[in-house]
């Protein structure tokens, strides 16, 4: 019996001689296939969107019906839209393919003229995200993110807010911040001075936790606290570090237990903080901005001759100050250090504020790269990552085009 059953399996399979270099050439050359149709996919989807923008023409009294992420028409009453979604099986979710869909952080007003003008301009996008779809079947969901906030995606589908405050923020998003500046070496330094103390100190702390989530994979980043003298937050970490999930939350943890004594003296913490940048230990990293954070409630002190030692002529590292909290402070210092040394000055006020002033920088940052135009364009991979925007639809692998 167990002869027959032997000879019986038999005629079920076959064994064939596989060649291991044949088979990875295939799996290869497939591979290159795929990417090769998303790459295309990016680079019309950019062409058109350089087009678009460069050709509007601003609007000040403009009214706009705009398709919201929820189904719902806004803007404009009068011709309000709402759409019909039928499900799918590759998105696992109710989708429209005739219509895309926008959704806009709750902290933005969406009456407001430049968002409106966004949302005419990038409307524009549709018919690109459409022939997208028909070039490459196996193509899922499509985004265009904004400076504005603005993100519209294909197909139309219904937004899907979390329990909580819906918190997304397209600017935030991994895929996003690698495409919209170049790698950054970071050092974020914190005034722990006792001036700080109070709300104050909360309001830096939470400054520092959403500065550090403007930060992806590509960057290398380390915080430190000083008065009268400078050290890191967090002990182990004695040089700049990669600004992946696990550090940054383990920065984020040590920005909370931060207290205030002492005197402000900013020299100390220029000094750690081009000490860490330039440093000859760290290897150099091509196309790499060098930067500094300064969060701080004012100060007397421009530190001239630090920027003279480390900085100057040639200004290698941008300086960024953040004047935080309610006082009456003389700010021109501060204004001073960020406009010598190629950078900018924000304020922060109040919690409301936070998030708008930690992000506007990537915006600084961008600018070398739109004027080297298609030189700076090159389409970037993402980490597999399941995005915010298709949490309920599975992961999902995010790919960004510089422009």
């Amino acid at each position: 019996r167990g002869l027959w059953g032997g000879r019986h399996l038999e005629r079920q399979f076959s064994l064939l001689r596989n060649s291991p270099g044949d088979v990875v050439q295939k799996v290869s050359s497939d591979i290159e296939k795929l990417l090769g149709k998303k790459r295309k996919a990016l680079e019309r989807l950019t062409r058109e969107a350089e087009r678009l923008q460069k050709e509007h023409v601003w609007k000040d009294n403009i009214k706009y019906a705009v398709q919201d992420a929820d189904g719902h028409g806004h803007a404009a009453p009068s011709s309000s839209l709402r759409l019909e979604f039928v499900y799918d099986p590759n998105f696992r979710n109710s989708v429209n393919f005739s219509y895309t869909a926008v959704q806009i952080p709750t902290d933005i007003y969406k009456g407001s003229p430049v968002i409106l003008n966004e949302l005419n301009w990038t409307q524009g996008l549709e018919k690109t995200f459409v022939e997208n779809s028909r070039e490459d079947p196996s193509l899922l969901w499509q985004a265009f993110g904004s400076a504005t906030g603005v993100t519209r995606y294909y197909p139309a589908t219904p937004w899907r807010a979390p329990d909580k405050i819906d918190l997304y923020d397209v600017r935030r998003r991994s895929w996003y911040i690698q495409g919209a500046s170049s790698p950054k070496d970071m050092v974020i330094l914190v005034d722990v001075s006792g001036s700080v103390s109070g709300l104050t100190l909360k309001l830096i702390k939470a400054s520092v936790i959403e500065m550090l989530d403007t930060l992806s994979d590509d960057d290398y980043v380390n915080v430190a606290r000083f008065s009268e003298k400078a050290e890191p937050v967090v002990p182990c970490f004695k040089h700049l570090v990669q600004a992946n999930v696990r550090n940054k939350r383990t920065f984020k943890q040590a920005v909370q237990l931060m207290q205030a004594k002492g005197m402000t003296d900013y020299k100390s913490g220029f000094h750690f903080a081009f000490q860490q940048l330039l440093n000859l230990t760290n290897m150099p990293r091509a196309n790499c901005n060098k930067v500094i954070m300064l969060f701080t409630d004012g100060g007397e002190d421009r530190a001239q001759d630090v920027f003279e030692q480390y900085n100057w002529p040639n200004k290698t590292v941008r300086v960024f100050t953040f004047s935080v909290g309610q006082h009456n402070y003389d700010v021109t210092p501060l204004q001073w250090i960020a406009c010598a040394n190629k950078g900018y000055y924000f304020e922060i006020r109040s919690i409301c504020a936070i998030r708008t002033n930690t992000q506007e920088y990537l915006d600084v940052l961008g600018r070398p790269m739109v004027l080297a135009g298609n030189r700076a364009k090159q389409v970037q991979w993402t980490n597999v990552y399941q995005d915010a925007l298709v949490s309920t639809r599975g992961g999902c692998r995010r790919s960004s085009l510089r422009s």
